[in-house]
Order: structure tokens, then sequence, then C-alpha cells
């Protein structure tokens, strides 16, 4: 019995990863005070998204890099800036959103802190940086934080989410498997980890304070993170999925 009950235990781990893996996933974040986005990185792994073949192909013919790091030549540039004063900047190309829009999905489940809405996409822009990682931002118009909470993670597909009251024990132990990863950057960001729902042995996680994109010196937060982790039969976690950004400037240091 006990070999049993360990065995459907496994296959419906199984089963919950292969949704979750199935489905498409992204980040949400307040990038400023006043965007609020989905975002997708533009060069994300070895396999060559649609997203960096759009970039790269309007880079090369608007100079959108070119014009970005030259602000003398700005009087020639095909994008505008959308907001530039926080840590994050971002600016618009009317070309690349007309693009990118062919691409996407023009709504998308969003979830925060305490809930969910079907949201629509309203404008595309970029984050261009020479330290950090570039992506497409994907802007959501009126988040509801009073219902949703703060925004963390979007899906094509609905998410069965389970928004417990009591994470304590499972987030304890992914914390002190975080803390026993020892890395050069871990005295620049002191943010904890926060399970925040669950569909069953898979837990949905943040690390984020949240107060980066508002004001970046009152944030102790250099790497906020979205993940997913499967917990196996032997107390261990299985990250199925990553999501961050670089506030620091890594590639620069």
């Amino acid at each position: 019995m006990a070999n049993d009950s360990l065995r459907n235990a496994t296959l419906n781990a199984a089963k919950i990863e292969s949704e979750i893996t199935g489905n498409t996933i992204y980040p949400v974040y307040n990038l400023t005070s006043n965007t609020t986005a989905i975002v997708i990185e533009i060069f994300n792994s070895d396999k060559i998204s649609e997203y960096e073949k759009i970039y790269r192909k309007i880079n090369e013919t608007d100079s959108l890099e070119t014009y970005f790091y030259n602000p003398l030549t700005a009087k020639n540039r095909k994008f505008e800036y959308y907001d530039t004063l926080g840590i994050v900047q971002l600016v618009k190309s009317n070309i690349l959103e007309k693009e990118i829009k062919k691409i996407i999905q023009p709504k998308y489940y969003v979830y925060g802190t305490k809930g969910f809405s079907e949201m629509a996409v309203d404008e595309v822009l970029c984050r261009i940086d020479d330290c950090r990682e570039n992506f497409i931002a994907l802007t959501l118009k009126n988040y509801d934080t009073a219902k949703n909470g703060k925004p963390l993670i979007c899906s094509v597909k609905p998410l069965k989410l389970n928004y417990g009251k009591n994470y304590f024990a499972v987030q304890r132990k992914i914390q002190k498997m975080d803390d026993s990863i020892v890395y050069r950057y871990s005295d620049a960001d002191s943010t904890k980890t926060k399970v925040f729902a669950n569909i069953g042995p898979a837990y949905f996680v943040y690390n984020d304070d949240f107060l980066w994109g508002k004001n970046a010196d009152q944030s102790k937060c250099k790497f906020p993170e979205r993940r997913i982790l499967i917990q196996e039969k032997n107390n261990t976690f299985k990250t199925i999925l990553l999501g961050g950004l670089d506030l620091y400037g890594l590639s620069c240091d």
C-alpha cells in the first residue's frame, strides 16, 4: 500500500509538472510606479525565439540600440523614450510593437499575491541595456492591486492555483535550500523567499520587495525572481520554471 501511495504521488507530481511546463508562463513586474508589465527576455536561451528574431530585425533596420546609446543622434531615432527615470529604462518602437503583437496572445491570465484576472495587453515596450538583460515588456493597464495583490506571473492557459494560508514550513525548506547556495552576489540582495500559491506539490514562489520600481534607493532587492518548484519525495525541490531580472548589472561588474 505504501508503495502504491508513493507511486501515485509521483505520477500526480509528474502530471502537474507536465501541465505547468506545457503552459506559457512569464513573470510580471511593477517595472516603474506607472508601468505594470509582462516581461519576456529577448536573449533568453541558446534557441533563438520569435521575439529575438523580431527584435534583431528591427534593431538592424531602425538602429534602436545605436540611437539609444548615442543621444546626440536622437533626431534620427525611430523610437520614443517611454519611461527612463527609474532603474528600469523603457522605450517604445511603434514598428516593434506592431510586429510583437502579431505573435502574442491578446489576453493573459495575470496572477498576483492574492488572486488573478484575465487582462488584455496594452502597449509593447522594450528595455535596452548593456549591463542588464534586454526584454520585451507587454504593459497591463489598470491592474487591480486591491483585488489581486502585487503582480507576479501570467499564463496563456488558466492555472488552478490554490492560495493557501500557511506555507511557513515549505517556505523555510526552500529558503534553507537557497541559503545553501553561495554565490558572489549573495550580499547584494537580502530579500527572502515567499510562497504565495501551490498546485499540489508545485509551489509558486517569488523573491521581491516591490520597492525597486518606485524607489530603487529604498529597495534591498537586486534580483527579483519568480519561480515554480516541485517538492520531491525526499523533501528536496526541483525548479521547473525560473524568471528574474538583474537590477545590479552583472555584465558590467
